[in-house]
């Protein structure tokens, strides 16, 4: 199964990310395609691209970007937000952009977990090498296992002013299935206009957290040979057991 977001989380979506610090991850994720291709990547493919924040970013370092969603949605912020790039909607463990091979591919914000199940990843990794050219770099980005299980959040509620007035209030309640290493939300929305009307939506996500070597052996049955696994956007790079987020990069496999 994969999620997407819907209604007004859909509408709301960067007000609710906009202090996610996407062009500091930008970079950092630059940085780490460039150690290993000798050179910043000409080309680029973001998969699960959302409303193109990221892809907005590695446009404005020079790069040719197409990104890729199965939500239309979000698809149309991200062709406003970014008329530089090419913008397709897709499913990722479906995905074929015909002959098109990129230099680099990203997957980030934790969207390798949204398949689930282990041969829908894998699908969507063989996908993802299936379009790099044979010296590129793959970039996943996941959630990490133990920190998941260690500190994930039950309940959180958050605020946010909206720029045309009022107020956005969304409740997460979050359920971690240990068996599967699926984490559920539940989310419940609610948008009260400055005029007194309101939207009240209701939807759940779900995502799969990984250990490194899980994620190390998923790749491998994609035809990837896993580089490095690293922690997300921290100074400093050793992933440990309270480590969020983790950016795993990797090359086809037999690739020179």
């Amino acid at each position: 199964m994969i999620n997407s977001f819907t209604g007004v989380h859909a509408s709301r979506y960067d007000l609710v990310y906009a202090d996610k610090p996407y062009a500091d991850e930008a970079r950092f994720v630059l940085t780490e395609l460039q150690a290993l291709l000798g050179r910043r990547p000409r080309t680029l493919l973001d998969i699960a691209c959302g409303t193109g924040r990221h892809a907005a970013e590695f446009v404005a370092a020079g790069i040719d970007v197409t990104g890729v969603d199965i939500n239309e949605e979000l698809l149309e912020q991200a062709r406003e937000r970014a008329p530089g790039a090419e913008f397709v909607a897709q499913d990722m463990t479906r995905l074929d952009l015909g002959g098109a091979r990129f230099e680099a591919v990203t997957c980030l914000f934790d969207s390798i977990g949204y398949p689930q199940r282990n041969e829908l990843v894998i699908a969507a990794l063989t996908a993802a090498a299936r379009h790099l050219a044979p010296d590129g770099v793959l970039a996943v980005e996941y959630l990490h296992a133990p920190a998941m299980v260690l500190h994930a959040q039950p309940l959180r509620v958050r605020r946010w002013e909206m720029p045309d007035g009022g107020t956005l209030i969304r409740v997460s309640e979050t359920q971690l299935d240990l068996g599967d290493q699926v984490m559920r939300v539940d989310y419940e929305l609610i948008e009260l206009r400055a005029d007194g009307s309101y939207e009240h939506s209701r939807e759940r996500q779900s995502n799969r957290f990984f250990s490194v070597p899980e994620m190390g052996a998923l790749m491998r049955a994609a035809g990837l040979d896993l580089q490095t696994s690293l922690a997300a956007y921290q100074d400093a790079r050793e992933v440990g057991a309270d480590t969020f987020h983790v950016l795993a990069l990797a090359r086809p496999a037999g690739a020179p």
